[in-house]
């Protein structure tokens, strides 16, 4: 039962492993160079869906010795998957990153930051002076607790 399922799973296994690496790549920097390796990916991906489906649907046991022809999709399914990886490190060391396009969108972070800061501190500033000069801050005060003849005596020393 391993040496009649385990060859086409193995198979599937790893075209799906490829599909997967395809997929996730496709959603990074240098997605638009993953386009091509996912089509190719799902085409190897359903012939080894298909005969595994076969194998399965119809019962078809091999009990005989495994010839190249059987072994093609296996060495096929490494290779690709062999390639993928491949591919991936060698647009890690080809493409760069665009430092520009994020030293841009850092500055314009920090930007925004600061704008938000100063402006909080322009405002206390102006709520501030408008306090200041709402109330009068010098004014003559009304106390009538000593009268004029008291207070006389300390202002003529």
């Amino acid at each position: 039962m391993v040496e009649t399922y385990g060859l086409p799973i193995f198979c599937l296994l790893l075209n799906f492993l490829a599909f997967a690496a395809c997929l996730r790549f496709l959603f990074s920097r240098q997605g638009l160079y993953w386009v091509i390796p996912l089509i190719v990916t799902v085409f190897l991906l359903g012939p080894n869906a298909l005969r595994l489906y076969d194998i399965a649907s119809l019962g078809i046991a091999k009990v005989g010795r495994y010839t190249y022809m059987d072994f093609q999709p296996l060495l096929l399914s490494l290779f690709w998957y062999a390639m993928i990886v491949t591919f991936h490190f060698a647009l890690k060391k080809t493409v760069k990153v665009n430092y520009h396009h994020e030293q841009v969108r850092k500055n314009l972070h920090e930007a925004r930051y600061q704008l938000k800061t100063e402006r909080i501190t322009y405002e206390r500033k102006q709520h501030r002076r408008k306090a200041y000069y709402a109330n009068a801050p010098a004014r003559v005060p009304l106390l009538q607790a000593y009268n004029s003849e008291w207070t006389d005596l300390f202002d003529r020393t």
